[in-house]
Parts: C-alpha cells; structure tokens; sequence
C-alpha cells in the first residue's frame, strides 16, 4: 500500500502547480513607428566672410638674359643683387667674324653709293646731249637721224644704269643694317630697370652657342604680382572691385593690402581654380619675389543667396542632398555647396527661402518616407 500513495505524490504536487495563477503576457509594442524629425527653414542671406587662400609672389617682369650672337665674353660689367636701368650695360662680347662681316658690309655699302653717283652723272649727261640733239633737229639736215637715234638710246640705258645702281645701293645698305645689328648684340643690355638675380658667366667664356645658358637674370621687383589660385565655385565672386589682405612668414606682424589687377578669366581643367593676380607696390623691397602669402580673400555675392544648417547637407556616396518636407513626407533635394559660414552652408538647388529641411539629415530617413515634423 505505501508503494502506492507514494507513486501519486509527484502527480498531486505537478497538479497543484499545473492550477496555480498564469504569468502574463508582454505589452505589444505600438505598430506606428513613423519618425519624427526637427526642421528649419532655408534662409537668404548676402553674407560678407572672408576665406584664407595661399598665395605667391612673383616679380613684375621677369627674363632670362641671353646672348643672340656667337661670341667671346669680353667685360662683365654686373652682378647678382646688381639694380640695373632700362638700356644699362650688363656686358661686352668679342665676336671677330661678326666684325669682319660688318666692314665687308660697310665696304660694300660705300661702293654702292659710288656706283649711284656716277651712274646718276651718266644719266644726266646722257639725257642733257640727247636734248641738245633733239632741239638741233628742228633745223631740218642739222642732224642725222642715226645720231638722234643713238643719243635716244644711250639716255634710256644710262637711266637704267641709274636705277640699278639704287637698288644695289639699297640692298647693300639692308645687308649692313643687319650686320650692324649684329654687332649691336656684342653689347648686352638690360630689357628693362630691375635687380640682376642670377649671373651665369665670367669673361673669356663662349656664349651663344647652341645649348647655351643664360648669361643673366632680371627681375622688376618694385610691384609684385600676389598670384592666387581661386576655387571654381567663388570666381564670380572676383571682380574689379575686390582688394585683399596677405602676410608673408618673414613679417608675421604686419598686414599687407592689394587691388585686384587681371585674371585667367578661364577655370583651369585639371584643378578647377582661375588664377587671379593683385599688384603689390614694394618701394621699400621688404617683400621679396618668390615669398608665399596667406590671403584673406573677402567674399561677397551681388545677391543674396540661400543657406542651410551644415547638419541638414548629406554627402553620400551618389549626390550631395538636403531632405525637404513636404506633405509630412520626406523629399531628397540634390544641392550643390557653396561657402561655409560658422555652421551655415551655401546651397545651390530646387530649394527656396522659406523651405522647411530636416534639422539633422541622414541617409536613414528615405526619400519619400512618411514622416512627423517637430
């Protein structure tokens, strides 16, 4: 019998739990999950904020001094850090056969000019007796024809004589000009007024020969040229108007100004910038050509145009997008970035003032996706 009560004690006790209190079930989550997002508005502004750009200088005019005949360097009359005047002498030359081929010129120029003056003398005397002779055959039988005739013909050859004399005359002097030219390139001058910043020879060197290098440098460094490279997007912001600020590492504590002066006018292919120059008047020469700048760059839109949170421009992997509100849905809005202003951006796009976007964007929220605006 105990072999029994025991065998149904597990049953009752499985039984009295089996009856007790069930546990409940969880809560259901609420099925409307649609987002709720913050907004803001597009604003039109016509900000005035200047970008930092680097810059170069460069010198005004620039050149590299050669020599354009064959020669021997006879007198070097300059040297590096030499300031030199337009037309100055910076060195004489010795070329021998440029000077023999100059006196065969000048010779040959003074037998030409004797050859006019006895032609033009034979021409004369020649024209002289044939009228003489003409006048005289008024008288009928004073004189033979065949002596007119002669006459006749010795004027018109002597004034042909006459005429080829001129040109020779003239394509002699034409071979001395151009002799005398060359001669004229012994003596090396300077193009312009400026600092010789480069000497390359020393006398008794040959220079002009093929391959050879320049004998001097020269540079105008009384105004510089501020050379800086614009970024595509703000060359329309450039014009005859706009004037900058720069400083050199040299003089850290002072603040340069410039005009503007000329541009490209054209973005370059490969680096999207239009290089833009402003002149620098430098009496003093305290900067120096080849220095590197830090620019201020004042940007300023001729009218105004719109800006948005930095927070509500996604940069994704396919287009640079804002996500506009409309309908209580979400609408992606290709844009394009302009200028940054504290924690504004520009955007250029199929947005207007006024447009709400969502405050902080992500590519999360998809285009046309129900949303909760806030």
């Amino acid at each position: 019998m105990r072999i029994y009560q025991y065998s149904f004690l597990p049953l009752i006790i499985c039984g009295l739990y089996a009856c007790g209190p069930k546990e409940k079930p969880a809560q259901e989550k609420p099925q409307d999950e649609t987002p709720t997002v913050k907004v803001t508005e597009v604003q039109s502004l016509q900000p005035n904020k200047p970008i930092v750009i680097p810059g170069e200088l460069h010198p005004l005019n620039k050149v590299a001094i050669f020599a354009k005949v064959k020669g021997f360097v006879r007198e070097v009359k300059v040297d590096r850090g030499s300031v030199v005047k337009k037309g100055q002498v910076l060195a004489i030359l010795d070329a021998p056969e440029t000077g023999a081929d100059f006196a065969q010129a000048q010779g040959m120029v003074r037998a030409a000019e004797g050859a006019l003056t006895e032609a033009k003398a034979r021409a004369y005397a020649s024209k002289q007796n044939y009228l003489r002779l003409l006048k005289a055959n008024e008288i009928a039988g004073s004189v033979a024809p065949v002596e007119l005739d002669k006459a006749e013909a010795n004027m018109k050859a002597d004034s042909a004589a006459r005429v080829n004399a001129e040109g020779n005359l003239k394509a002699a002097r034409s071979v001395f000009s151009s002799k005398a030219e060359m001669v004229n390139y012994l003596t090396i001058t300077a193009p312009f007024s400026g600092t010789i910043t480069e000497r390359h020879i020393s006398p008794g060197a040959l220079v002009g020969g093929s391959g050879s290098e320049a004998l001097f440098q020269l540079e105008d460094q009384s105004t510089l040229r501020l050379t800086i490279a614009i970024p595509e997007k703000y060359t329309n912001i450039v014009n005859r108007d706009t004037s900058v600020t720069f400083s050199v590492n040299a003089i850290p504590n002072k603040e340069f100004a410039a005009p503007f002066s000329r541009s490209s006018g054209s973005v370059d292919d490969k680096n999207r910038v239009m290089l833009t120059e402003f002149d620098v008047p430098n009496p003093t020469g305290e900067l120096k050509a080849g220095m590197y700048a830090e620019v201020k760059l004042p940007l300023v839109r001729k009218e105004k145009t719109l800006f948005v949170p930095v927070s509500s421009v996604v940069n994704s992997d396919e287009k640079i997008f804002v996500i506009k509100t409309v309908g209580n849905k979400a609408q992606w809005v290709t844009i394009e970035k302009g200028m940054a202003i504290d924690t504004l951006v520009e955007v250029f796009g199929d947005v207007k003032q006024g447009d709400k976007v969502v405050l902080r964007a992500s590519e999360e929220l998809r285009d046309g996706e129900p949303i909760k605006v806030r």
